[in-house]
């Protein structure tokens, strides 16, 4: 097996089991589904073979998914945490793997906020 697939493996178990051991809902784990799959689109960019800015395309699609979630439940906001994890396995320094992560960043952040004060 190659590594990246294990360690996206990895992350996939880690976010399935923090959902479990949460709250076992149904309705919980229907909402965490949408965040793995943010995940895994996130995950695509670092794949070998794309052609030029195609990997922005992942994080935008990545990101627009992982606002919808947000915007459904907070719960969601462990993607931002599953991301973190998957940078530092890939051996990311602070610098690049806080920019690569500023869109989800944002995202968690306005929505928070915006939580808050409704």
């Amino acid at each position: 097996m190659r590594k990246s697939t294990v360690q996206l493996l990895s992350v996939f178990f880690l976010g399935l089991i923090f959902g479990l051991l949460t709250k076992f809902s149904v309705t919980l784990l229907l909402v965490l589904a949408p965040t793995l799959v943010s995940v895994f689109i996130y995950t695509m960019r670092d794949t070998s073979g794309l052609k030029h800015n195609q990997d922005k395309y992942f994080i935008v699609i990545s990101a627009l998914l992982y606002f919808v979630d947000l915007a459904i439940s907070l719960y969601s906001a462990i993607a931002l945490v599953l991301l973190a994890i998957y940078e530092i396995s890939e051996g990311k320094n602070f610098k690049t793997l806080s920019l690569r992560l500023l869109p989800h960043i944002i995202i968690t952040i306005t929505v928070a906020s915006i939580f808050l004060f409704i």
